[in-house]
């Protein structure tokens, strides 16, 4: 895939853009209507931004339309198999 010395800022973004285009279910919360580039691998950790393959979609500052969440800032700095995981305000799994 694309790495960041291949693209411009002009490409990433329309890179981007296509990507949220194809791409609006928010890995975190399972919700339509992403809208921001989460990245797998953090940048601050090592993780290439302009990478595709590190990229997954996730709701941003404009908070999920369905639970209302900040998906990509709750998840933060943290790889996947570190971010603690989302919970809801009540168990729907529990039996009665």
């Amino acid at each position: 895939m694309a790495t960041r010395d291949d693209l411009t800022a002009y490409e990433y973004r329309k890179a981007r853009a296509a990507f949220l285009a194809a791409n609006d279910i928010c890995h975190l919360c399972g919700h339509a209507q992403a809208d921001v580039i989460d990245h797998r691998i953090p940048v601050s950790r090592g993780g290439d931004p302009r990478d595709q393959d590190n990229w997954a979609p996730a709701h941003g500052v404009n908070r999920c339309p369905t639970c209302g969440r900040n998906c990509n800032g709750e998840k933060s700095n943290r790889p996947m198999s570190e971010a603690a995981p989302l919970t809801t305000s009540r168990d729907w799994y529990a039996g009665p």
